[in-house]
């Protein structure tokens, strides 16, 4: 089985208030989406890589198309849920791995495992998710926290479905538990992102692309 990733690069970023585009900030001299891209590259079971932008994002639509091996996607910037389902439609049958744009610390590893997960418990959607306690010990303040077996969890921006079922009113749901604390660097403000270059200049794997 192979997975199409899907990378979704087409929101405002208004909490960052960046004088460029979200996914075109510079983390350690790399655009951010470039690191979630590499790491799409890297994992063995992603057989394509498609980036979503919208018409908040018209620069990082030109990047893209510079960086070749990769496909675009223009969605219409409503949503991420909604963007997210117009891309997945657009493109066709298949199981996604959808990424947010602004996860820089992601790594192919943690992708690799998701994948497994999903693929052991054959239900048509996964939800990569993070403890708690990852957020607060790093200094982070989630926007939404669930609660699983009376555990709490952040959810990470990587979600794993059957594009079949992307307009089922329901979509039954299960969840991955990442246990490196770098997948919790979700780039929202400016706070964020000092965490993010923090962590990045401690990285040894670069980019393969410049």
């Amino acid at each position: 089985m192979k997975f199409i990733g899907l990378v979704m690069a087409g929101g405002k970023g208004s909490r960052l208030n960046a004088a460029v585009e979200k996914p075109l900030m510079g983390i350690g001299k790399k655009p951010m989406v470039a690191y979630v891209i590499d790491a799409l590259r890297k994992s063995s079971s992603i057989c394509e890589i498609y980036v979503a932008v919208s018409p908040h994002t018209p620069e990082t639509k030109s990047y893209a198309l510079s960086i070749g091996a990769i496909s675009v996607i223009d969605t219409p910037g409503l949503d991420y849920h909604n963007d997210m389902r117009c891309a997945i439609k657009r493109i066709g049958g298949g199981h996604f791995v959808v990424v947010s744009a602004d996860l820089p610390l992601l790594k192919p590893e943690t992708i690799e495992e998701a994948i497994m997960a999903y693929k052991a418990q054959r239900r048509p959607s996964l939800t990569v998710v993070a403890p708690l306690r990852f957020f607060e010990e790093m200094g982070l303040d989630p926007t939404w926290i669930l609660e699983i077996g009376e555990k709490k969890f952040v959810p990470c921006g990587i979600n794993i479905l059957d594009g079949a079922a992307i307009d089922e009113p329901y979509i039954d749901e299960t969840f991955f538990v990442a246990h490196d604390p770098s997948i919790c660097i979700n780039v929202n403000t400016l706070h964020d992102l000092s965490i993010a270059e923090k962590l990045i200049n401690y990285r040894t794997d670069k980019p393969s692309y410049k």
